[in-house]
């Protein structure tokens, strides 16, 4: 019998599995459905769930302290300020912000690689249930009394390491975005700092790994649900570089790349398959330029899709039998001849029916392409 390994492994390099990889992307609030499966942690849920899960672990920051509510950036955390400022200038806790000077962004206390205790990546991994999927994904988490370094850190809140959404954090959105056209130099300077602790990051977790790792994952989000949110240019002169590198790292290892970033950015998706990435997280289908078919006919010999369930309509307002409906034309298209894994192609919203989610998984079980 195939395992959640083997589906995965060959979606990923376009041969037909078994049976279709199927996926959740998580959970807005994990705790009812802990409570609805009977299960005390993540880990059993997506035992339950029957899913191709994804384990992860982090490291530990055991960097200098940090003031309550900032990041290892000394910025704002979202849930922190004012309900939807997200990353407004309302929110506040935006350390870069007003900066004028080159000298000044690089006299910000920048965190450093060495910060972190990467001791729990080894074992955490060498955990992975025998069959399951290994990969590295670049997260971190804050040292608490009851942690359990063996555990999923999917039962904690942990931290992703983006390029673009840290300028929004340490700037604001609004400055951010202004400067790549008006103060190029300060934002070149605060990429400068980014690139290296990630590259530091990344580097220390995949050496940390144990052997048999085979994905790294990484993302960032530049798009909006009608767009980017910077002109091609501009996502060329300064992120694309970024990425870059940190795709070739992962490859020098051996690693397939499996990049997050939601919305659409069609103008800039051959970019990204041009520097490596290998897997598309997350697929939402239904935002204008994300047409299943098209993406299949264009780019399905170079990448494999994640996601392409509507988490928005479908999975919340729809019926068991409409959500079958939509992952059965889904696994159709963009399964054909492998490279798709299917889930929803976002997190779980609070009050979405139980029924909908495992009409997912139980239709991509069943659907061949």
């Amino acid at each position: 019998m195939e395992t959640s390994r083997e589906r995965i492994g060959k979606a990923i390099s376009h041969r037909q599995p078994a049976m279709t990889p199927v996926n959740v992307m998580g959970f807005e609030e994990v705790q009812p459905w802990l409570e609805h499966f009977g299960v005390k942690d993540v880990a059993g849920l997506w035992k339950a769930l029957a899913v191709d899960a994804f384990p992860d672990a982090a490291p530990i920051y055991r960097g200098p302290a940090l003031e309550p509510g900032l990041d290892i950036w000394g910025a704002a955390y979202s849930w922190t300020g004012v309900q939807g400022s997200g990353y407004s200038g309302a929110q506040g806790g935006r350390p870069l912000a007003g900066l004028q000077t080159v000298r000044q962004v690089e006299r910000f206390p920048w965190p450093s690689p060495a910060d972190f205790d990467y001791s729990v990546v080894g074992p955490s991994l060498s955990a992975v249930p025998a069959g399951q999927p290994i990969w590295v994904r670049p997260l971190y988490i804050f040292p608490s009394d009851d942690l359990d370094q063996t555990a999923s850190v999917r039962a904690r809140r942990a931290e992703w390491l983006p390029v673009l959404c840290t300028l929004f954090n340490l700037f604001g959105i609004e400055e951010a975005l202004t400067g790549l056209a008006l103060a190029p130099a300060l934002i070149e300077a605060a990429l400068a700092r980014i690139e290296a602790f990630i590259l530091g990051f990344a580097g220390r977790m995949i050496a940390a790994a144990p052997a048999g790792a085979e994905i790294f994952w990484f993302g960032d989000d530049f798009s909006s649900q009608t767009g980017l949110l910077l002109s091609p240019e501009h996502w060329r002169r300064y992120l694309k570089p970024v990425y870059a590198k940190v795709f070739a790292l992962a490859k020098s290892h051996g690693l397939k790349v499996w990049f997050h970033s939601c919305g659409t950015f069609r103008p800039v998706l051959p970019d990204l398959i041009d520097i490596g990435m290998d897997i598309w997280e997350t697929v939402q289908a239904h935002l204008p330029g994300n047409d299943p078919v098209e993406l299949k006919r264009e780019y399905g010999r170079h990448i494999t899709f994640y996601g392409a369930i509507n988490s928005q309509l479908t999975l919340p307002y729809g019926t068991a039998e409409q959500v079958r409906a939509e992952v059965r034309q889904r696994v159709r298209v963009l399964g054909k001849g492998g490279g798709y894994i299917c889930s929803s192609d976002h997190t779980i919203l609070p009050g979405v029916p139980f029924e909908n989610v495992l009409a997912m998984i139980d239709e991509a079980r069943k659907t061949q392409a």
